[in-house]
């Protein structure tokens, strides 16, 4: 099936580029958090970059292995189930940012 001229391999392709940029992305404003925690070990700092690699990066993963094991009705659950675990960390880091 052909969409805007372009194959269906060809659709995939650009999608797995998008998810891995996506992660690459997300690693990095990880990583920054992470640097910006050791600097001044704040809580809010380390729970940040927790909810931004269990919203990028772990999500990923997840539904990567999801694919592979659960069925396709499913499949979809376990990553979305990261990415609210993953928002709901950054709301804590939001919040413990405001209280200090």
């Amino acid at each position: 099936m052909d969409f805007a001229g372009l194959s269906a391999e060809t659709w995939v392709t650009v999608n797995t580029a998008f998810h891995l940029a996506q992660t690459g992305v997300g690693l990095l404003i990880a990583a920054l958090a992470l640097v910006g925690y050791r600097r001044r070990r704040t809580r809010s700092m380390l729970a940040l970059a927790t909810g931004i690699s269990l919203l990028t990066f772990v999500s990923y993963l997840v539904t990567l292995s999801a694919v592979q094991v659960l069925p396709r009705v499913v499949f979809p659950l376990p990553g979305t189930i990261t990415e609210l675990v993953g928002l709901f960390v950054l709301l804590y880091a939001i919040v413990l940012a405001r209280r200090d």
